[in-house]
């Protein structure tokens, strides 16, 4: 088990590696592997009472096998954030998914990380947060794949009643394989009122309730289409302000069959806005390179 503390809101974002979850391996540059997240949750040692939110947010983090980091602006990893809400709430099972592609032939190392903080650490109080033994980060060596991060200059903040079409990406399956799966996961923000991180938050609501799912447009390369889109199952996430923010995960399995005969499929992320205030896509990486809304598909 690894016990970690909680760090005042106000301190900077300092990654703790959680032990046992580094994997080490070689790869030849430009070759992928598909990375996600096993038997990982968090909950804290101390009793909590209602208000005493706890922001936590787990990252894979990749780096070369001697402890360097990548050269800046390659990006190492994807993350995913949400407050820990007592006294209903006891725990937080994290789901991270990314695809690691080397950036040259090299041996690598990637992990599982965690950042957490809170307002309510001032004044001596001390609280302590444990993430049970057994948590791991899993590999799977995939050449039929690819991946993409919807980039800083896309964030968008979803109104009432409106839904948004994002992070856009035509992906072509192998030649070889069969069954196809698409990943795009969302980190999201309720926009309370008087909000710094995002506008149009008012007292009416304190909450955003939202929905999310991907949609898979099979089509030529010359953009004719094969029927109407694919859509995955519907999610839906009610983020308060105590919640605050959220990672919205997304998965659509398909077969080839399914494609009509196209020959590659267009794939977006939906997100609609059910009720509460504005909800923030965020986009672009957070520090080290940690990919905020990012996507991927692989053919096996």
């Amino acid at each position: 088990m690894f016990d970690y503390p909680v760090d005042p809101a106000s301190a900077p974002d300092v990654y703790r590696d959680i032990p046992g979850t580094d994997i080490t391996f070689d790869a030849a540059a430009g070759e992928k592997s598909y990375l996600w997240s096993r038997n990982l949750t968090t909950s804290s040692l101390n009793t909590l009472s209602a208000g005493d939110n706890i922001g936590l947010t787990f990252a894979i983090r990749c780096r070369y096998g001697d402890g360097t980091q990548f050269a800046e602006g390659v990006e190492a990893g994807a993350y995913w954030a949400a407050n820990l809400v007592p006294p209903g709430e006891k725990s937080l099972t994290p789901g991270l998914r990314w695809l690691f592609t080397a950036p040259s032939t090299a041996r690598y190392t990637c992990r599982l990380s965690v950042v957490a903080y809170s307002t309510i650490i001032k004044d001596g109080r001390k609280v302590t947060m444990r993430i049970p033994a057994g948590a791991e980060l899993a590999r799977l060596s995939t050449p039929a794949a690819a991946r993409w991060t919807l980039p800083a200059q896309s964030t968008v903040d979803v109104p009432l009643g409106s839904t948004a079409t994002t992070l856009g990406y035509t992906y072509t399956p192998a030649a070889t394989g069969e069954d196809i799966t698409v990943v795009q996961d969302t980190n999201l923000t309720t926009c309370i009122l008087d909000s710094r991180i995002c506008a149009g938050g008012t007292a009416a609501y304190t909450y955003t309730q939202a929905e999310t799912w991907i949609e898979a447009q099979p089509q030529m390369p010359d953009g004719a289409t094969c029927g109407g889109p694919i859509k995955s199952t519907v999610a839906r996430w009610n983020i308060t302000d105590a919640r605050h923010h959220q990672a919205a995960t997304n998965t659509l399995k398909l077969t080839k069959s399914q494609l009509g005969g196209c020959t590659q499929i267009r794939t977006t992320l939906k997100v609609k806005n059910l009720d509460g205030n504005p909800v923030k896509i965020h986009a672009g990486h957070g520090s080290g390179q940690i990919a905020a809304t990012h996507g991927l598909a692989y053919t096996l």
